[in-house]
């Protein structure tokens, strides 16, 4: 009877606590943990009440917002890995402290229409040349490292894809390349990017297909204490990461960058304020954005347009060298006329880049290659 009147006094209190707490904190906006936005109190509105969404929306922000959150998520996260599970959100807890995303499953009709829209686009181009680097995730170079039944369909999806471009498009696969230096470690285990190590070996690939002689590197480690995304869907802190950039020699000529749409420009493609914040592959660019301009003192009268998701975004500082301008575009924030870029800025070249799950997922990339 004492037991169970003192774990009904307990749960008392709790409740009692919960609201007074929630009450008297002020309302966290920003969760450094996961690397997202947290929900705010919801506007309580006539339509919000009858159709529903204030109920969802208000539930979301007492799952955001409840006190010691990021405590009760460490202890179910431990709690879930003391059970053997090795898939919490997405995210395969594998081998030797890899934390490796669930591969995006292929819609084949939606990605044959995204590469029609790539075919479609060369012929509406001509005299330019366009190539296509499509990047294996972590899931594939480190297959090995997933739990026991877990396994990789990317090579499936990339032949299929490559199959499927057009023979006008010269279509880039660094699978091998990347899986005969993966010893070297070339994905971080904690975030869904790769490194500079694995775009480095990337570009060597891009070189010789474009015949250009490569100029010596230097490479920088600029943090130790990069915790990527895989650790905040997983719940996962365990391990701390190196974050390196890789530049040119210094003797190789200097470059301006603008920011188009912000209005910002500077003289370098790192952004040094980034590594104090959580999500710290942002040093690369800053992060991402809809046009990027980059002017060089190359010399070449080449000019490169990139379209490309984020893995683009350790690699771009490697192009300097060889080429005048590299226009980077964004399709996820790009709402412009990329056919009149192209001619505006003499484009000689293209480069799409991509990784396979941003590539399967992509909503972005058919809307800003349709010709109007």
């Amino acid at each position: 009877m004492m037991n169970k009147t003192f774990v009904r006094n307990l749960t008392i209190a709790f409740l009692c606590f919960v609201p007074v707490w929630m009450f008297a904190c002020k309302d966290v906006k920003f969760s450094e943990k996961e690397n997202r936005n947290l929900a705010s109190v919801p506007k309580l509105t006539w339509s919000s009440i009858t159709g529903g969404r204030f109920m969802d929306d208000f539930e979301t922000y007492l799952t955001d917002q409840f006190p010691l959150r990021n405590l009760c998520v460490s202890i179910k996260t431990a709690v879930l890995r003391g059970t053997g599970r090795r898939y919490i959100n997405d995210v395969y807890i594998g081998k030797e402290g890899y934390l490796i995303a669930k591969e995006s499953v292929a819609d084949y009709n939606r990605v044959d229409r995204l590469t029609e829209s790539i075919n479609k686009f060369v012929d509406n181009v001509k005299g330019v040349s366009v190539d296509f680097l499509l990047i294996p995730n972590t899931s594939l170079i480190y297959e090995d490292k997933l739990p026991y039944g877990a396994k990789s369909n990317e090579k499936e999806v990339i032949s299929h894809i490559k199959k499927t471009v057009s023979d006008k498009v010269n279509t880039i696969d660094v699978t091998d390349v990347l899986i005969a230096k993966k010893n070297e470690g070339l994905y971080y285990k904690t975030d869904h990017h790769w490194k500079t190590k694995a775009a480095y070996y990337t570009f060597r690939q891009y070189a010789a297909y474009k015949g250009i002689t490569p100029v010596n590197y230097n490479f920088y480690d600029v943090t130790g204490s990069f915790q990527g995304t895989q650790s905040s869907n997983s719940g996962v802190y365990s391990t701390y990461e190196t974050v390196t950039i890789g530049v040119p020699d210094n003797s190789i000529g200097t470059y301006t960058v603008e920011y188009v749409n912000e209005g910002k420009k500077t003289t370098s493609l790192f952004d040094d304020s980034k590594l104090k914040e959580k999500d710290k592959y942002q040093v690369f660019l800053g992060g991402n954005f809809a046009q990027v301009d980059i002017t060089t003192t190359a010399g070449t009268g080449r000019n490169l347009m990139i379209i490309k998701d984020s893995y683009a975004n350790c690699f771009i500082p490697l192009l300097t060298p060889y080429y005048d301008k590299i226009i980077v575009i964004d399709p996820r924030y790009f709402y412009d006329d990329i056919y009149t870029l192209i001619e505006a800025y003499g484009i000689s070249d293209v480069l799409f880049m991509y990784n396979v799950n941003s590539y399967v997922e992509d909503n972005s990339l058919e809307d800003i290659l349709s010709k109007s």
